[in-house]
């Protein structure tokens, strides 16, 4: 069984914390607090064991005091004995995964690592989307964003679910928003807690950064179009259709799709790429198709770097990310 990975988000104030290294002499800001464990993994063996330890006075008792002693008492004792067991024992395996999980923060402020990931948003709720009283609530403006992290570890793609609330006031983040990912030192393979920190200036100039062309790097049209004027009187051809068209072609293919789900997201101010996003019924797991540099790429379901995709039919685009989604 794979371990879990544990994502704690900050918001920094300004793109210049962004990056700012992790130290343990306490000279920095506190890491955010683990999440809180399932209250049930922890308290549910005290259920049964309330009426296990009555069963077993009543049958010490029962003969000194000639009460009647069914045979069934000592079958419901057996399994309420059984349920014992097994709640204890999830007990102690979520009380050493707690350890680890404390072990692995410890690590990040002992020695990091940074790269790079980026995030895709399922839900945004606000303070009055959440429930009255629930641990999730929040003051009036702010909200709760939960979605998907992405990026990898010595080539290894982690792909880690998280969540995170938005003070009113705070940018959160956005679908294919790049964010700084820490991770402990020496980390083989899926690290077991990590640190994310999103601010939005620091996001946008490292997408501008990026990709020029979406922040008015490349030619203007009307530049274009006095490079090279076409003669007069002479048709134009029609141009070949673009990765955008394709995209959207895609979408609406997928959406007919009788085994995949599709969610087309629409551009960003900060991607002005249709990104289509595909994946199982039910499933978390998704492949992302998107333009990058002028080139059709695709995300598969295990996170890690975009590849090309050489695919332009949407049939055959839908076939490999089914086949993707169904591996093991």
């Amino acid at each position: 069984m794979s371990q879990s990975t544990t994502v704690l988000v900050e918001l920094p104030d300004g793109p210049g914390a962004v990056e700012r290294p992790l130290t343990a002499d306490g000279s920095g800001p506190a890491l955010p607090p683990l999440p809180a464990r399932t209250g049930w993994r922890r308290w549910a063996w005290i259920v049964p064991t309330v009426p296990a330890v009555a069963l077993v006075a009543y049958q010490q008792l029962a003969p000194s005091q000639g009460w009647p002693l069914p045979a069934a008492v000592l079958g419901v004792l057996t399994v309420l004995l059984l349920l014992v067991a097994v709640l204890a024992l999830a007990r102690y395996l979520d009380d050493r995964d707690a350890q680890r999980e404390t072990r692995a923060r410890d690590a990040l402020l002992t020695a990091a690592e940074r790269t790079t990931g980026s995030v895709l948003v399922d839900v945004t709720a606000g303070a009055d989307q959440v429930p009255s009283g629930s641990a999730r609530e929040l003051p009036d403006g702010a909200a709760h964003v939960s979605g998907r992290l992405t990026f990898s570890v010595d080539h290894v793609p982690v792909r880690a679910p998280f969540t995170v609330p938005v003070p009113a006031g705070t940018d959160g983040p956005r679908s294919g928003d790049p964010v700084a990912v820490w991770y402990p030192r020496g980390t083989e393979g899926r690290p077991r807690v990590v640190l994310v920190r999103y601010q939005r200036a620091w996001a946008d100039d490292l997408l501008a950064a990026m990709h020029p062309e979406r922040t008015g790097g490349g030619t203007s049209a009307p530049e274009a179009a006095t490079a090279d004027p076409s003669p007069a009187g002479e048709a134009t051809p029609s141009s070949a259709p673009t990765n955008q068209d394709l995209l959207d072609a895609l979408g609406r293919a997928g959406a007919e799709h009788p085994r995949l789900d599709t969610e087309l997201v629409a551009p960003t101010g900060a991607w002005r790429s249709v990104r289509v996003e595909l994946s199982l019924p039910g499933s978390t797991r998704s492949v992302l198709v998107f333009e990058d540099d002028d080139e059709l790429v695709y995300i598969g379901p295990d996170g890690g770097g975009a590849q090309s995709l050489d695919l332009t039919a949407p049939s055959a685009v839908l076939d490999l990310a089914e086949r993707l989604l169904r591996q093991d």
